[in-house]
Parts: structure tokens; sequence; C-alpha cells
């Protein structure tokens, strides 16, 4: 796309903002339902305007979510991975994010008022949201947590940190690792045009947690990893194939 079609494509994607997500901040503290369709439908004409599509993969099936988990996003390859996230949720999902990205308007006041969890640099603040997260996700809940903690620069896998793992281990729910396929190619890291494609969104087969400890976790946080791996080849392997 050229410079032009960028910019008329952004303003579209703004001026949808104001409707959509600006009366998801009205409605959703009387229907949380409907205050989250509103945001899943910005999310959704977000990609659409630019010519993405997508595609939900599961190892088993969506059952495998029914009864709540911490979703793990085995690798973060691109600034619009949320975006795709929150365009595939069709059911409640409380990401956790930084401040910084909740103070962004319209957007980042959304994540306030549909109750996701909002840490800050102070420790203490950010255990009891962590907390709080893991006593959702115990009760039937999904949480999303990122296994990297910030987007890939090279397009390889960052160290895993544990707080996906042993949130899971606290609330005693299954880790549901998920991978975003795709994403990198329509928009790299420090671009800021948007290229038309395909993304999938894959989810492996969740990781029990029952019965384990917190000593646990290095053993789980090993083989998440060696699951993200092995996914994270089978799609750069795949790639290569047809380029």
């Amino acid at each position: 796309m050229d410079t032009a079609s960028q910019i008329a494509r952004y303003a579209l994607v703004l001026a949808l903002m104001a409707p959509l997500l600006g009366g998801a901040l009205v409605i959703a503290p009387f229907s949380d339902r409907l205050g989250r369709r509103m945001v899943r439908a910005w999310n959704q004409a977000f990609l659409s305007i630019f010519g993405i599509s997508f595609e939900v993969q599961y190892d088993i099936g969506p059952e495998e979510l029914q009864q709540g988990g911490i979703i793990v996003g085995l690798t973060q390859q691109s600034i619009i991975d949320p975006t795709v996230g929150f365009a595939a949720w069709d059911k409640p999902v409380k990401a956790i994010w930084n401040i910084e990205y909740a103070l962004i308007p319209l957007f980042g006041w959304v994540s306030f008022i549909l109750g996701w969890v909002i840490v800050r640099q102070s420790p203490s603040q950010s255990k009891r949201q962590i907390e709080k997260a893991a006593k959702y996700a115990a009760n039937g809940g999904l949480v999303y947590l990122s296994a990297e903690g910030k987007r890939s620069v090279d397009g390889s896998l960052s160290p895993y940190k544990k707080g996906p793992v042993v949130m899971a281990i606290s609330a005693q729910v299954p880790l549901c690792p998920v991978y975003i396929a795709g994403s990198r190619q329509c928009m790299p890291p420090g671009a800021w045009k948007i290229r038309p494609g395909k993304i999938i969104m894959r989810y492996l087969a969740p990781i029990p947690t029952t019965g384990m400890t917190y000593e646990d976790r290095h053993s789980l946080l090993e083989h998440l990893r060696i699951v993200g791996e092995k996914e994270h080849s089978r799609w750069v392997n795949d790639r290569e194939s047809v380029t």
C-alpha cells in the first residue's frame, strides 16, 4: 500500500474509535457483554481495513478453553498481536496490562471499564493485581499473559518469564499456550505501514497444573519453553519452505 492509502486507512480506524470504543466506555458499566462485543468489533474492523484476515485453530477444540485457565502467548512478533487476540476472543478474557498502555485514550480506558488487570511499577500493587487475576482464573475465567513479556526484535524467541506458570500453579488451572503466526509479516517491529495478509492464532493442547506447587515452577517453565520452541520452529520452517 502507498503512503496515502495507509494514512487514509489509519484515519478510518481512528474515526471508528469514537462510536465503538467510546460507546463501549458508556455501555460496559451496564452490559459487560455488549461492551466486549463493541471492543471486539473495533479490533476486527482494524484488521479488515488493512486487508488482514485471521483464523483461529485448535489442537483439540474450542472446548479446551471452557474450563478457564491462563492463556499464555508463546511469542510476540508484532505490535498488532493484541489486536488479533481481541478480534478473535468470543468469550471474556482479562489481559494483564502495564499502566502506560491502560492510559491510551479510549482503547486503554476501556481496559479499566472491562476489569482487565492493570499493573504499575509498584511491587506491592502488582502482586495484589496478579493475585486478583489468579483468583479470577481459579473461578473459571480466562487470563492472558505473554511468556516473553516483550516483542521480539529479530523474530527469535526471547527468554520466558515465570509469571504465567506461577499464576497457573497458584490458581491450579491449565496453561493454554497460543501461538500467533503471520503478524510479523503484516507489521514488522519498527514499521508503521501495515501489509495485507493472513494471521493464524493457534491454540496448542492445554498443560495441566493440578497438584503442582510453587516448587514445580522451573520444570513447568522448561516444558512451556520446549512447546514454544517446537511451535516456533514449525512456523518458521513452513514460511521458509513457501518462500
